[in-house]
């Protein structure tokens, strides 16, 4: 480099590509040395470049100036120009560089070996105001501008670029293609700063996909990779890959951790990201402050401000939640400086159009479906194609259900995609599944909204059912690290069960770890691919299948309560009472049915009677023809997912049987039945450090000589998990563990650590028959996508018949000898249901499935 006639202007690409930090130790100590202009202008180059990778925006615009100057003093017309194009490039991070940048762009295209840098940054200032035809434009332009071996360096970056404006124009195919190359190109040139770049946008490619397993793999392959100034990008991309895969709330803990700067591309992508984190949550006001934030900041024109439009129309869309008692009720003040929204939102104009009304460009939105629409906003990926937000299958369907074709929309949902969106692998965890297809199910649950308007309650149910169910099987875990992050969790609840100080935090620490990473390739890669939707449910089966059984299912879609009810073959809708009143009383009943039973009390006091009538009240006395004298099977909406059944006077000593679904309910007798015609192999289990669960377990043995019996320290989760994949019934008597947030972590404390439900995803089988003699480990919590996820809710999805658990603190009086009559009961021959209903659903215990 010392001949400043033959200085390598294309040095620093190479340098910052491969280690921006390596490319600046080695500048600094060229220019240590008082090198002559050309290579002084070439080092004070890789400083600037490599100043600009970790986030000295000030200090790199000063150096490249510099790098400039020295250039043109010395009469070295290439160094300058090139010194100008990077200089340009950091002006197009922050969204074009206005006049400056224009100059900049001529003064560096002035030179032949500059033109293909200047492209590339004239690309990257079109892409950051969201005009990828432009951009990609530029890109092409600067292939077809690439000669010989020295212009080779930049086409690994530049195919990243051009790759990434692909994506963001939907054209998947050639997006991949072209990320494929940059990668295996950085590979060969041992360029790792760009190699992980190239990783961060297949992540991104790969969550538009619908791939979240291979986006998360990427992330954490690039992180690895790139300076610390970009791994916050990075993490905000992992952020919306989570929103996108509908689990709302372990993005809003990842967002936390985030602290981007408050003048950069980050801080606008937190923010919009955290707009809709609100929206997932229904804070309208709150999605609306961040979006106006980013639009005070942003050009009009630019994709963040029409992004925060999309926002903005969102929150108008979606209903205000109730205020909390001594609230009030109006919207909050808003902040100094934020303008209020523009009458007309550029983006409510293309969602009407293209995905919401029934005559696209002439006839505005239904009110139901424009909340669809506002609802899928959350979930869609961050870009341009999230003005469109739903796919035209999904678009689709919302016309048909607008017209009343409730059977041509669900028909729309089952074919399969035609939008260059392929199908994502199977995933293999009930969570995931859970969170699963977010879109389809908010168009399910506009269906079922429409066809309760119509008063088609069998459409409605149908609609209700294809919301609730599992899109795939779930299935057994293969990756080996995420087991062992699961047995550090384990580890941590054990030392915090024995007083350990540091275990808390550990514990959180896990705990919000494990959710996420359950994206992982160790099941994706084993498993079959999903198919597009479930199957299509016909409730005539569900009618045949019923016999005396009464079906009631009840629902809320968008907010609006309802119980559908199948009785001898006659399906009919009922609405409810309004929601916030529902959700009073059942918080109400639950709250004080807890309190009751922790006091060890025998019966039920007086409020709790009065508790339990008014939401019996609430709940069942809308319903009409439905009969008193027949089993009852429930399929409960969120408000009354954890609800002792048992204890409302209308169904004490009835046979109920909770489920998810009706499909479920036919998919659990089916099993049930399997069971039947052999002999049950018994296992038993106490929980240490419970003495009353000894004991029943003892009792319990008298009943099951042959059984297979754990207790003490021998009832170990890696025991009982082996005893659990052989067992036709199992019974545990345990402390039960229910997590607020965390509703896989909930389980039963064995004598090493808790059995968690996540641990039930490690077994090939689970008992057909399992009785929970536990604390509240009955109780599921409702995913966002309305899918209860537990410990009981888990022993049905991966294959369970019946669960009998409690919702409630179980009682240690009384609890044992309840237990051993409810089991001579189903000896006898009772149905699980009715040896619940006579024995134990008083206290709280609610029989889950086949019944």
């Amino acid at each position: 480099m010392a001949d400043p006639q033959h200085v390598d202007v294309h040095l620093p690409i190479t340098l910052i590509a491969r280690d921006p930090e390596k490319a600046r130790q080695r500048a600094e100590e060229m220019l240590a040395g008082s090198p002559e202009p050309g290579t002084r202008s070439v080092a004070l180059r890789i400083v600037g470049m490599a100043q600009r990778e970790f986030g000295e925006t000030a200090r790199a615009h000063r150096t490249l100036r510099q790098a400039a100057a020295v250039a043109v003093r010395g009469g070295l017309d290439e160094p300058a120009a090139h010194a100008r194009a990077s200089r340009l490039g950091l002006l197009a991070l922050r969204g074009g560089g206005g006049i400056a940048g224009a100059t900049l762009d001529r003064m560096a295209a002035g030179t032949p070996t500059a033109r293909v840098p200047a492209l590339l940054h004239q690309g990257v200032a079109a892409a950051q105001r969201g005009r990828f035809g432009a951009a990609i434009a530029c890109f092409d332009a600067a292939l077809a501008e690439l000669r010989g071996d020295a212009d080779d360096r930049m086409l690994p970056g530049l195919l990243a670029n051009r790759g990434l404006a692909l994506m963001y124009s939907g054209r998947f195919a050639a997006s991949a293609e072209d990320l494929g190359q940059a990668l295996e190109l950085a590979e060969r040139d041992a360029l790792d700063c760009l190699r992980g770049v190239a990783l961060q946008n297949l992540g991104c490619l790969a969550t538009r996909r619908g791939d979240i397993a291979t986006a998360v793999s990427c992330f954490k392959a690039a992180a690895c990779l790139v300076p610390e100034q970009r791994r916050v990008g990075l993490r905000l991309d992992h952020v919306d890959a989570l929103l996108a895969a509908g689990m709302f709330g372990e993005a809003r803990r990842f967002l936390l951790g985030i602290r981007p700067e408050s003048v950069s591309a980050e801080e606008i992508t937190a923010r919009l990201l955290r707009a809709k984190v609100h929206l997932s949550r229904d804070e309208r006001d709150a999605a609306r402050d961040q979006a106006l934030r980013v639009r005070a900041r942003c050009a009009p024109d630019s994709l963040w401000a029409r992004l925060a439009d999309q926002v903005v129309w969102s929150a108008l869309h979606i209903p205000a939640p109730r205020p909390e008692p001594g609230r009030p009720a109006g919207p909050r003040p808003r902040p100094a400086g934020i303008p209020r929204p523009r009458p007309a939102l550029p983006a409510s104009r293309t969602l009407t159009d293209t995905s919401a009304s029934t005559d696209p460009g002439t006839a505005p939105p239904s009110a139901g479906t424009a909340l669809t629409i506002a609802r899928c906003v959350s979930s869609a990926p961050l870009g341009p194609l999230s003005p469109e937000v739903l796919a035209p299958r999904h678009t689709s369907a919302l016309r048909a259900i607008a017209n009343g074709h409730h059977a041509g929309a669900r028909r729309e949902l089952l074919r399969a995609t035609d939008d260059g969106r392929p199908t994502a692998p199977a995933v293999r965890h009930l969570e995931l599944l859970a969170h699963q297809r977010s879109h389809e199910r908010e168009v399910a649950a506009a269906g079922a909204r429409g066809a309760l308007g119509d008063g088609d309650a069998a459409a409605a149910l149908e609609w209700i059912e294809y919301g609730r169910t599992l899109f795939s099987a779930p299935g057994r875990c293969r990756d080996p690290a995420w087991q062992g992050m699961l047995d550090r969790c384990r580890a941590a609840f054990a030392r915090l069960r024995a007083g350990d100080d540091d275990a808390p935090t550990t514990a959180r620490r896990l705990a919000s770890l494990l959710g996420p990473a359950q994206w992982h390739s160790g099941c994706v890669a084993a498993g079959p691919r999903a198919p597009t939707a479930p199957l299509a449910f016909d409730t005539t089966e569900l009618a045949e299948r019923l016999g005396r059984h009464a079906f009631v299912c009840f629902t809320q879609p968008h907010g609006v309560p309802a119980a559908i009810t199948v009785v001898d073959g006659q399906v009919a809708a009922h609405p409810l009472p309004p929601l916030h009143a529902i959700d009073d009383a059942v918080q109400r009943l639950n709250g004080l049915a807890r309190m009751n039973a922790r006091a060890d009390d025998r019966g039920m006091d007086a409020g709790l009677t009065a508790l339990a009538a008014e939401v019996e009240r609430l709940l069942f006395a809308p319903i009409s023809g439905l009969p008193d004298d027949r089993p009852l099977v429930i399929a409960p909406a969120p408000f009354s997912q954890a609800l002792p059944w048992g204890m409302l006077p209308a169904l004490r000593g009835r046979e109920v049987s909770v489920v998810p679904s009706g499909q479920a309910w036919l998919a659990c007798r089916k099993r049930a039945r399997t069971v039947d015609r052999r002999a049950p192999r018994v296992l038993l289990a106490a929980g240490g450090e419970l003495d009353a669960a000894a004991s029943e377990i003892r009792a319990l043995h008298r009943c099951f000589p042959e059984a297979d019996t754990l207790t003490g320290p021998d009832a170990r989760v890696e025991a009982v998990m082996d005893r659990l994949v052989h067992a036709d019934l199992a019974h545990i008597a345990a402390h039960g563990l229910m997590p607020a947030g965390a509703p896989m972590l909930s389980g039963v404390a064995l004598a090493d650590g808790p059995l968690f439900a996540y641990d039930l995803e490690l077994l090939s089988s689970v008992p057909a028959l399992t009785v929970l003699s536990s604390c509240r480990v009955g109780a599921a919590v409702t995913s966002p996508a309305g899918v209860p996820i537990g410990f009981g809710a888990a022993l049905l999805a991966l294959g369970g018949a019946t669960v009998v658990a409690g919702v409630l603190p179980v009682r240690d009086h009384g609890t044992p000898d309840a237990m051993t009559r409810f089991h001579h009961a189903v000896a006898s021959g009772a149905t699980p249901a009715r040896a619940v209903a006579d024995h134990l659903a008083g206290t709280g215990f609610v029989c889950f499935g086949a019944g």
